[in-house]
């Protein structure tokens, strides 16, 4: 909503949901925004290629990419499926790794603006016995993040990484006496370092993690 609301044509990607896209979609349009929804498996090469294909054709460019996609999983490493595992690595760094590059060629005529979403804490290297494979992405995001800050900057891309930490909407919800600022983050507190992120003012800022998290995690 609040790229919408700052003059921006956005476009909402879903996978299954598109009921809930469609309904982003409406709320940004019925604001007197610009707004489109493309469905695609961001954990599959080809379908990433094409909602490329699909966004060129209905908008004619980008000019920044969220990536914000991932699968968790809370179970000890002796309970973990291989299929957990793969699909969870899928939809982090593999996901992020597969729409950035599809995307690079619009992005680069832009000098545009890729954003990636880890988590709180990933940024250290701890045990995770009950979430390795999710850390293992997230912290995958960030190593990419910084890589392709160096190898984009020549095109006049910006690459850079929001960790969020306990939102409202988590699972599981910590006890707020664990989150230093006494509250759970709102959308809006991701949202704002997005649009940070986003505007003209910030295209020296390459390379850099934000952490969003009231302090927790630190």
């Amino acid at each position: 909503m609040g790229l919408g609301q700052d003059g921006h044509e956005v476009v909402v990607h879903y996978r299954a949901s598109r009921r809930d896209a469609e309904s982003v979609v409406s709320l940004i349009r019925g604001a007197g925004g610009r707004a489109h929804s493309v469905r695609g498996d961001v954990t599959v090469p080809r379908e990433v290629q094409a909602m490329a294909e699909r966004i060129l054709a209905d908008v004619g460019g980008l000019d920044a990419v969220v990536n914000n996609v991932g699968q968790f999983v809370v179970k000890s490493l002796d309970d973990l499926t291989v299929e957990e595992w793969d699909a969870q690595i899928a939809s982090t760094v593999s996901a992020t790794f597969y729409v950035s590059r599809a995307m690079l060629p619009m992005l680069r005529e832009r000098g545009g603006r890729i954003i990636n979403i880890s988590d709180s804490g990933a940024d250290r290297i701890s045990a995770r016995p009950r979430t390795l494979p999710y850390y293992v992405g997230k912290t995958g995001i960030l190593m990419l993040t910084k890589t392709m800050a160096v190898t984009e900057a020549q095109y006049g891309i910006t690459v850079n990484a929001i960790l969020p930490g306990v939102l409202e909407n988590s699972e599981p919800l910590l006890p707020l006496t664990r989150i230093p600022a006494g509250r759970y983050g709102r959308f809006d507190d991701v949202a704002a370092a997005v649009r940070f992120l986003i505007a003209e003012t910030s295209d020296y800022i390459s390379g850099s993690f934000i952490q969003v998290g009231g302090g927790w995690n630190l």
